[in-house]
């Protein structure tokens, strides 16, 4: 998986206004790509992940959904933190 790939996709999307896409642990598999989506307009996690589904292999594809933030955690050089995301996708799953 490469979440930035995923990421610059769901980027494309009108409804997203930011986005980061993170691996999550799963029994039966490494890691599930899971995205965490700040909006800007109305999208569901149902149109997202088809969205993705149209552009990339399956093994690409968000197994793991999509959760909507109201703020994407930064770091302190100002960029997204993925590592924080991360932890908030273990904590939720």
């Amino acid at each position: 998986m490469s979440p930035s790939e995923i990421e610059s996709i769901l980027q494309k999307h009108e409804g997203v206004s930011e986005v980061g896409v993170v691996g999550v642990p799963h029994p039966e598999s490494t890691n599930l790509a899971r995205a965490f989506v700040v909006r800007k307009g109305d999208c569901t996690e149902e149109e997202l992940c088809a969205f993705v589904a149209e552009r990339l292999p399956p093994y690409k594809h968000l197994h793991g959904g999509v959760r909507f933030i109201d703020k994407m955690p930064e770091g302190k050089a100002g960029k997204m933190d993925r590592a924080e995301l991360k932890r908030i996708a273990i904590e939720m799953n």
